[in-house]
Formats: structure tokens, sequence, C-alpha cells
């Protein structure tokens, strides 16, 4: 007799733990900040493409992968850094007059398909850039979001130490557009 309830309280615990599975698996499904992501789908290399393109100073692409109301920040920073596609290319060409031999490590590129519609792509490696001014050469993790609606970027977010961006540009002349 004691065997038999030992089996049926087991079975009915058995039972239980597999509804309490069931249920916390379906509010994470209905939770609208969850999703599935993937590596290197297309809107990855999209931005992967755009970045190395970035690197080598050549803005063609930013016309057509950004919305008229794309916005630019930098993680630490309250403030928009560069508005539309002319803010974007300006903001971006600035980056070109303090530095040179911009790279990009292979790093990790990710897309998040979330509950609620939105899309997000995110880049996590280094970059390696040279100081036009001091000619020192340095590498950094960066990480790169963007937010995209349709096949198009509305928003950027980069998040890097700008402690070697800063002395760089402390270091250009008066003159520098990117010194101002």
């Amino acid at each position: 007799m004691m065997k038999k309830l030992l089996v049926c309280l087991l079975v009915s615990a058995s039972l239980f733990a597999c509804k309490e599975s069931a249920d916390s698996t379906k509010s994470a499904d209905q939770n609208p900040l969850a999703g599935t992501f993937t590596e290197r789908d297309e809107k990855a290399q999209k931005l992967f493409s755009n970045m190395n393109l970035f690197a080598k100073g050549d803005f063609s692409y930013v016309s057509g992968a950004v919305t008229p109301n794309f916005t630019l920040k930098n993680a630490g920073d309250t403030a928009v850094a560069a508005r539309g596609v002319d803010g974007a290319i300006a903001y971006w060409k600035n980056l070109h007059v303090l530095f040179k031999d911009i790279s990009f490590s292979e790093g990790r590129v990710h897309t998040f398909n979330l509950n609620n519609g939105e899309v997000y792509t995110a880049y996590f490696g280094d970059w390696t850039v040279t100081g036009k001014f001091t000619n020192k050469t340095f590498t950094a993790p960066i990480q790169v979001w963007v937010k995209w609606e349709g096949d198009k970027v509305v928003s950027q977010m980069d998040m890097l130490d700008s402690k070697k961006i800063l002395e760089e540009a402390a270091a250009a002349p008066a003159a520098a557009p990117a010194a101002k």
C-alpha cells in the first residue's frame, strides 16, 4: 500500500512539474520582449557589409540603408549624435578626419526578432584604428546595435569606450571639423 501511495505521489508531482514547465514556456512566448535570434542572416550580413564600407570611407550605401528620420546615439550620452542621411554621413566623415586604417574584426553579428515586431541587428567585435594626429593604433571592443523598419535602419546605438576618440580629437588641429 505504501509503495502504491508513493508511486501515485511521484506521478502526480511529475505531471504537475510538466504542467508548470509548459505554462512557463507559454508565458515566455507571449512576452513581447522575448523572441528569436539568428546569426549571419540577411540583415546581419547587410550591417556588417555597411560597416566595412564605412571603414573604407565609402558612404554610397547610406541613403539606401537608413530612413530619413534615422538617429545615431553613442552609449553613455543622452544626445543624438546624428540625424538623417546627411547627418549620419557628416558624423561618419568626421571619424575619418580623425582616423585612418579603420577595420572591424569578424566578430559576431546577430539579428533579434522580438515578439512585439521589433527587429534589431547587433555587431559584437573589435575595431582597430590609427589616429591621424597621434599616429597611435588601438583596438577596442565595440557593439553596434541597429533597429530596422522593414529593410531600412531607423536608429543606431554604438557602444564603445570613447576615451581614445576624445584623445584623438584633442590632438587634432583646431581647424579640423571633428575637433569642434
